[in-house]
């Protein structure tokens, strides 16, 4: 009998060996590109101190319900040319602020906030109870934001905040058109 010798081929020049190198190389790349993603997108909307946050929360209903029985309520214009911002206010309370801080928080991003300060406006409205706080956004917001109309007061630290007024809500912006601002019913 003679001896039959299968004729050898390098592994490289075999397909399986392919197949089974290239699931692998795509498996790495697959999960290396999971893992920088993971690493330089990082969520947003996750907090650091979430038991911190969750306090003072809990501190802000004393403003909240101080804008309640001041019946405290307004309307927000957002001018869609030049971005004006523009509270008119009217309620109880016998001495309003020269400033105001309204903030435009997205429920998703947080790049898409923003603070802006609106200053008390002495012209218009202010001999029939409306009184009219005036500001400037550098863009336009647009879109669910959940928005916060509140004083400048300081937080006093595991005490809360003893003066002032806050209005909160969620709502649709769109520049152009007004929206009535009040604290939903307790």
């Amino acid at each position: 009998m003679t001896d039959l010798k299968e004729p050898f081929t390098p592994w490289y020049r075999e397909p399986w060996a392919w197949y089974i190198v290239g699931i692998l190389l795509v498996t790495f790349v697959w999960g290396s590109f999971q893992v920088y993603t993971a690493f330089t997108h990082k969520d947003s909307v996750v907090i650091d101190d979430y038991y911190k946050n969750g306090k003072s929360i809990n501190q802000d209903m004393t403003r909240i319900h101080n804008a309640s029985d001041l019946h405290i309520e307004g309307i927000l214009t957002i001018d869609d040319l030049i971005g004006e911002v523009r509270v008119k206010l009217t309620g109880d309370t016998e001495q309003w602020p020269g400033q105001l801080s309204m903030s435009f928080l997205s429920p998703v991003f947080k790049d898409k906030d923003k603070r802006i300060l609106l200053n008390r406006s002495f012209g218009a409205g202010s001999d029939t109870g409306t009184h009219v706080y005036v500001g400037q956004l550098k863009a336009l917001v647009s879109g669910r934001y959940y928005l916060q109309l509140e004083t400048l007061d300081e937080l006093i630290p595991e005490v809360g905040y003893e003066t002032g007024w806050k209005i909160t809500q969620e709502a649709r912006v769109t520049p152009g058109t007004p929206l009535a601002l009040k604290n939903p019913e307790i």
